[in-house]
């Protein structure tokens, strides 16, 4: 029978591999944007039929701030999922490992939340308009939570080596 601490880390892998997911189809989704028969990502905009990649098109600053956090975010995540991993099946008796995890996956959700929140504030959707943010905005905004999620349930590991070590 798992012991609770093998039954968090697999749910740790998994949240971790989740939040990796959508931070790949946050960037690679092409509707951070979506109204009136158009719809806007990160790397092209489409009108009805018609789409344009944004490297025929010249972005704004605050576009390329995006994808910077965005992609900061991703490998961040993968960074926390490869030294989680890492601890848990391979270096069991490298404690480092785990506050990699933890600085990795908190620094994820701070990427993550300031790249959605410069969309939020530079792209000038109204509320209360017709147009509306799509799922790659979505999946950004999951994957902030997400990610201090597992920061969390790795800090629950840490106390939970501690309290075994001092028995």
């Amino acid at each position: 029978m798992p012991d609770k601490k093998q039954i968090l880390s697999f749910a740790v892998i998994g949240i971790a591999g989740l939040t990796v997911l959508f931070c790949i189809l946050a960037l690679a989704l092409p509707d951070w944007f979506d109204g009136n028969g158009s719809k806007s990502g990160l790397w092209k905009t489409c009108f009805l039929s018609i789409c344009f990649s944004f490297k025929d098109i010249t972005v704004p600053d605050w576009m390329e701030a995006i994808r910077a956090f965005a992609f900061l975010g991703l490998f961040a995540m993968v960074g926390a999922t490869v030294t989680f991993v890492l601890n848990t099946f391979i270096m069991k008796d490298k404690p480092i490992l785990l506050y990699l995890t933890i600085g990795f996956s908190a620094a994820t959700g701070c990427f993550m939340i300031i790249a959605f929140a410069i969309y939020a504030d530079k792209s000038g959707i109204s509320e209360y308009g017709a147009s509306k943010y799509g799922a790659g905005f979505a999946l950004c905004i999951i994957a902030w939570p997400l990610a201090w999620t597992v920061s969390g349930l790795c800090v629950v590991i840490m106390l939970m080596n501690r309290s075994v070590a001092k028995i």
